[in-house]
This record gives C-alpha cells, structure tokens and sequence, in this order.
C-alpha cells in the first residue's frame, strides 16, 4: 500500500551542497523527505564508492544513493516512486510515495527547481526513468 502524507512544509538550499526537502510538520516529526546533491562533479572517490549520485533521506535518517525511479508533480501532489532495493535502506515498507503538497504555489514551484537539479546530479543510469516537474 502507497506511503501517503501532507507534506506542511518545504525547503531548499544550495549553500554547501544542493538540498531539497518536504516535511509533514515543521517541528520535524511525522513523515519527511530530502533530497540531495553535490554542487561539485563526482570526485574519483565519490565514484569508487557508489556515492557519485543524488541521495534521498528519509525522517528516520535512512539513506539511499540513485534510487528514485520516478517522481512528477501535479499541482499539489507529488508522486515518488523508488528502487525495491533501497527499501530496507531508507526504511520504508512500499516503493510508492504519495504526497498533498499544503504550501503556496511559490514554493512548490521552488521545490521543483531544486529537485530537477538535484536529480540529475551524477551518474546518468542512477536518474529518474520518469522526472516530470
């Protein structure tokens, strides 16, 4: 059964590193993802260890490389889909995501500038199959 919340707030950032993220509170409990990316190429060291990708991470700081095989927004409602073998990684119990995006149309349009940036960071064969923003 698809992971279901409303995600109450969203964030971004790009100082150190490229970031985006949903939360279903802004105390930090509840459900939340966030999205990240180098603002840098892949070194050789990132490559040699698998981390030459974008990273997702989950409220229970649960860590995948690469896995998102899917994720379009629809207005208010985004759409994730992940790897089944990044499950036990990020600690989720289903490959489908469903989110209702509760913030103003400013920042969902914020949120899927960052997110195509970040999801094309690094390796090609570790990008969305589908990535419609």
């Amino acid at each position: 059964m698809p992971i279901e919340f409303v995600a109450h707030v969203t964030g971004v950032d790009d100082e150190d590193c490229l970031v985006a993220g949903i939360a279903e509170r802004a105390d930090g409990t509840g459900r939340a993802l966030i999205f990240q990316a180098g603002q840098e190429p892949p070194d050789d060291q990132d490559v040699r260890l698998g981390l030459d990708t974008y990273c997702l991470v989950t409220e229970n700081h649960g860590t995948a490389y690469g896995c998102v095989r899917e994720l379009t927004i629809d207005g208010d409602r985004l759409h994730l889909e992940v790897s089944a073998d990044a499950l036990d990684d990020l600690g989720l119990t289903d490959t489908a995501i469903r989110v209702r995006l509760a913030v103003p149309p400013a920042s969902i349009e914020v949120l899927r500038d960052h997110l195509g940036r970040i999801l094309i960071y690094g390796r090609a064969d570790a990008r969305p199959a589908v990535l419609r923003l």
